[in-house]
């Protein structure tokens, strides 16, 4: 028969019971950790896909410089040798180099195909740089560049009464890579192996006027200006594989994470670039071309990329994030540097302008026409570097 402390006791038994089987219950896994893109502790365990957009503002590092054109004085005494005016105006490459921060977007998408592994496209660029310089002479002085003066007026090799120069810019990246997370301590570290493509564009141009001061009555107006210019297109395509690594850390709950990136590749750059010289009457007409030549080859280029982030979730699925990155290539061919192999030869050449006016006192030289050999501006120049730095903010979802 039961007594009245034996009832007492069963309920107590019925507890530990149920204590002791709770105990025994397998204990949750941790949540996935999510490697990319800096997303670390801040995805909820149940997300598969994510995503993110940035602006990203990138300022670019010219660390050389060059004299494209100055002011001169020149006449007949010294048979046209052009002259320096010392503290006269100058376009240098740093005058039409663009260094100040331009905006472009940055997208990325990625896909988490088990718990500590992901898979994930990325892109970044349209960001655009461009920057023109100019010289207004008076005849005399004259403006004179290096890389300018096939056309003949008054036997002047480049001497025109004013000069213009533009350099513009502009990139394109893309990428897939493979993700690994693994841990460091108290830190989430995150290894990459994919392939990126990346691309430079450049356009750079000298732009000249020669404008007779004192056209005699009679002479036709279409012969008072000419216009020449010198013009160079280059383009960079790098395509490869590329290795990297991210390692960050969590903070306050989860909600504010920190990390630290890089990427390096060494690519193949299929480079090319086309040059071109020739003038022409301002109202149109028949032109010349002195020079249209280029050159294409592949070469080797590196890649190295490295930034910082700052995490902040916002909801379970949302998060914000700001941070600074930085992009060096080597191996580029660059417009400017495609100048050097062109100026002497464009120098030393010289086409009549069909319709210019001739002056009485100007004999034309005979022949009237004298071409760069063959050949010339076919060359290729690949010794060029880009240096990319700036801040970016975007936002970054999970699902």
């Amino acid at each position: 028969m039961l007594t009245r402390r034996t009832w007492l006791l069963i309920p107590l038994v019925f507890a530990g019971h149920a204590v002791a089987a709770r105990a025994q219950e397998v204990a949750p896994p941790p949540p996935p950790i999510v490697p990319p893109t800096c997303e670390i502790a801040t995805a909820p365990p149940a997300a598969r896909w994510y995503a993110g957009v940035d602006v990203l503002w990138l300022a670019r590092d010219y660390p050389t410089d060059a004299l494209l054109a100055q002011t001169v004085n020149a006449n007949a005494s010294t048979m046209f040798r052009a002259v320096p005016i010392p503290g006269a105006p100058v376009i240098t490459l740093g005058s039409v180099s663009d260094t100040a921060a331009q905006p472009g977007l940055r997208a990325t998408v990625g896909f988490r195909v088990a718990d500590r592994t992901s898979v994930e496209l990325g892109y970044f660029g349209l960001q655009h740089w461009a920057r023109s310089a100019s010289i207004l002479g008076r005849d005399p002085p004259f403006v004179n560049s290096p890389f300018m003066g096939s056309s003949i007026i008054y036997e002047n090799k480049s001497f025109d009464t004013s000069m213009t120069a533009r350099y513009a810019s502009e990139i394109h990246s893309a990428e897939v890579n493979a993700w690994r997370a693994f841990d460091v301590g108290n830190w989430t570290g995150s290894a990459l192996g994919g392939f990126r493509y990346f691309n430079l564009s450049e356009q750079f141009s000298l732009t000249g006027f020669q404008t007779f001061p004192n056209v005699p009555e009679g002479a036709p107006p279409a012969s008072q200006t000419i216009r020449e210019q010198t013009r160079v297109t280059a383009d960079n395509n790098l395509f490869g594989a590329q290795i990297g690594a991210e390692v960050g850390r969590a903070f306050l709950n989860d909600r504010v994470g920190f990390g630290v990136n890089g990427k390096v590749g060494i690519f193949a750059n299929s480079a090319n670039q086309f040059t071109t010289n020739g003038a022409g009457l301002v109202t149109g007409g028949s032109g010349t071309s002195v020079l249209a030549a280029g050159r294409g080859r592949t070469d080797v280029a590196g890649l190295y990329e490295g930034g910082i982030t700052t995490t902040v979730r916002v909801t379970s699925r949302v998060t914000v994030r700001a941070g600074y990155q930085v992009l060096f290539v080597q191996g580029l061919a660059l417009a400017p540097t495609q100048l050097a192999q062109t100026g002497t030869a464009i120098r030393d050449s010289f086409v009549f302008v069909p319709g210019s006016y001739v002056p009485r006192d100007f004999t034309l030289p005979v022949p009237a026409t004298k071409l760069p050999a063959p050949g010339t501006g076919s060359g290729l120049d690949t010794s060029g570097n880009l240096l990319l730095h700036g801040p970016f903010v975007g936002l970054g979802v999970s699902y």
